[in-house]
């Protein structure tokens, strides 16, 4: 009997041996099993996003096409320019190298102006000047929402929110005598109510830049 007894309790102990290893190794792949990767649904970011407020724009008629040009010439021999821009518009030199034309009867904020500025004295590549530039604006302290709405190779379209008020800006870079650095930045901003007349005397303003 005694050796019946024994066997008896040595297949016990071995069956219950193999139904721990199978339910252990049944565990471990039910835990080590993963589904395959699935998109996650985009969470709110944490910090607050504040919305651009724009004002109103100024109570004024739109610059109008077709506007009569003059010629002048800003700077001083042999680094000077000349260029055509709209009669009866008044000057104004903010800071040296730099000229601005308002409409009359002068200055109205948040509307639109001309502004020149030499700046071969930089020797900046053209397409330097408009990285810098653009760069310039887009980390301005009071610029927002800024957007690139057309680039070339000499110039770009850019519009953005400032002190409010949504600008549109374009620009462009001359050379003299054919090199590579810029030699004067030419820029004019207005709204975008301006901006059928703006590209009108824009285009005509930089076709006779001279320097």
């Amino acid at each position: 009997m005694r050796p019946l007894r024994a066997g008896l309790v040595l297949a016990l102990v071995l069956t219950g041996a193999a139904g721990g290893y199978f339910l252990a190794e049944h565990d471990d792949e039910k835990r080590s099993s993963f589904s395959d990767p699935e998109p996650v649904a985009a969470v709110s970011p944490s910090y607050p996003v504040n919305p651009v407020v724009v004002l109103p724009d100024p109570d004024k008629p739109a610059l109008r096409a077709g506007l009569r040009l003059h010629r002048v010439r800003v700077g001083t021999a042999p680094f000077h320019l000349g260029l055509p821009v709209p009669r009866g518009w008044e000057r104004s030199v903010p800071a040296a190298g730099e000229w601005r034309w308002y409409p009359p009867p002068g200055l109205v904020l948040n509307t639109y102006f001309l502004r020149v500025r030499l700046i071969g004295n930089q020797y900046q590549p053209v397409e330097q000047a408009i990285t810098s530039r653009l760069d310039a604006l887009r980390t301005a302290d009071d610029v927002e929402d800024f957007r690139v709405l057309s680039l070339t190779a000499d110039g770009f379209v850019a519009e953005y929110v400032s002190a409010g008020y949504r600008r549109v800006t374009m620009e462009k870079y001359v050379v003299r005598n054919g090199a590579d650095a810029a030699y004067a930045w030419i820029a004019l901003v207005g709204r975008r109510q301006d901006r059928p007349g703006m590209t009108d005397l824009f285009d005509r303003v930089v076709a006779g830049a001279r320097p």
